[in-house]
């Protein structure tokens, strides 16, 4: 028998997780936004470690680590520009392994998000004599960068696609799979009692097995049409929430409306929504990320830091190692062209984690060759001893990310204070910031 009703039991959970954001602000010592709050650690008083003791070991291999990086810098939506700013993760990791003695190079070239991109992408890291390659873009157009790694025997990552099936030897999906999404999804609704949700789908993105009372698609010029079919479903009592699944960029557009005809319906987001560009899209067309959203992803983000668990420490390493990076006047972004503070906000921990798991396999194999790192990358298990501010990455199968990692996710506006500060309030960009609702009261 339900007890509590499903939308008072959302409202204690956010009220819980409000209330112990603001605690983390208020206790942080921050005397008006001039210098960011230390992160949680499980030691008190004890700052989070930020070198890795992988670092020592890289280093005595006695060559360069270089890593690819295949990003795409414009693109259609859903082929990979909206992580474009998340892929700075592999730059903390860099420098993280840096800091500890360990040449690592990154090279990353962009595959403009097609397929034909995708391969010539590939071609030029391993012309460039990477050892790996971490695909920090998504979308169908990796299927060409997956087919030409494998060709050429270089291991590739793939921390943010999810709908690659079929993934050959040498390539490892390392963020959540499409099943694991759908399913985190559906279990999520189920718990707030959400049974009948209106889909709204977008750009190719999708989730399958999540029931719906009606559904549409949204192509950008229909935005009117979709919003208003949405919101009569569930005025007429036939939907009890509405589900976008889109890029970030046409979730912000198909929220903002929904705000903007008064809609209160619970809003479901498919991951794309983790991408900062979801909450600065949402202000840009009028909206409001003051607003009740939900989705599913990994729980390695600010508000992980609030824990005290060995994973809160990681992330909170993570964290720290984010700030004194953007700190550091010498480092640049990516592409080298503007310094690595002016895109910190956006980095994020699965690119991070991604090259930090190549680091681990040419450490086991004594060897930058591709082939060895390979090898060494198959079957292996990295976790936080390897400095992962995520969860544990089981290389023995091509989804090295077990499907129970991925939770249900809840955003709130109230900023833990872990990420470097904007210069300006004028820079700051809107944010949202996730936090796993079984781990809010931590």
């Amino acid at each position: 028998m339900r007890t509590t009703p499903p939308r008072a039991r959302r409202a204690a959970g956010l009220t819980l997780a409000a209330l112990a954001l603001t605690t983390l602000v208020a206790c942080s010592g921050d005397d008006g936004g001039e210098q960011p709050a230390a992160p949680a650690s499980g030691a008190a008083g004890a700052a989070p470690a930020v070198e890795l003791d992988a670092a020592g070991a890289l280093a005595e291999v006695g060559e360069p680590l270089r890593v690819g990086v295949l990003v795409s810098l414009r693109s259609a939506p859903g082929e990979g520009q909206d992580v474009l700013t998340a892929a700075e993760g592999a730059r903390v990791a860099a420098y993280r392994l840096g800091l500890g003695g360990a040449d690592v190079e990154l090279e990353v070239v962009d595959d403009a998000g097609t397929s034909e991109g995708a391969t010539r992408a590939v071609a030029d890291l391993v012309d460039a004599g990477v050892s790996g390659i971490v695909a920090a873009s998504t979308g169908e157009h990796l299927q060409a960068a997956v087919d030409a790694a494998a060709g050429a025997g270089v291991p590739l990552l793939l921390p943010y696609e999810r709908e690659l099936t079929a993934l050959p030897d040498g390539v490892w999906a390392t963020g959540p799979s499409g099943d694991a999404v759908d399913q985190a999804l559906l279990a999520a609704m189920g718990e707030r009692g959400l049974e009948r949700p209106f889909v709204v789908s977008a750009d190719g993105v999708d989730v399958d097995g999540v029931g719906s009372a009606d559904r549409e698609d949204y192509t950008g010029d229909n935005l009117g049409a979709v919003v208003a079919r949405a919101t009569r479903a569930v005025e007429d009592g036939t939907a009890d929430s509405v589900v976008v699944a889109a890029s970030a960029t046409s979730q912000a557009q198909v929220v903002a409306a929904l705000q903007g005809r008064g809609s209160t319906a619970p809003v479901v987001l498919s991951p794309e929504a983790l991408s900062p560009g979801f909450a600065t899209g949402l202000t840009e067309a009028g909206g409001t990320p003051a607003g009740e959203f939900l989705t599913v992803g990994v729980d390695a983000s600010d508000a992980t830091t609030l824990g005290t668990s060995q994973r809160a420490e990681a992330t909170a390493s993570y964290f720290s190692a984010l700030r004194l990076a953007a700190g550091d006047p010498e480092l640049q972004d990516l592409f080298g062209s503007v310094p690595f503070a002016d895109v910190a906000e956006g980095a994020d921990t699965a690119s991070h984690d991604a090259v930090l798991a190549l680091a681990a396999a040419a450490v086991e194999a004594g060897s930058v060759e591709p082939a060895d790192v390979a090898a060494a990358l198959t079957g292996l298990t990295v976790d936080t001893s390897d400095g992962l501010a995520g969860p544990a990455l089981d290389f023995a199968d091509s989804r090295a990310l077990a499907p129970d990692a991925v939770v249900a996710l809840e955003a709130t506006t109230q900023d833990p204070q872990v990420r470097p500060v904007a210069a300006t309030e004028e820079e700051a960009a809107p944010r949202l910031y996730w936090f796993a609702t079984a781990a809010a009261g931590r």
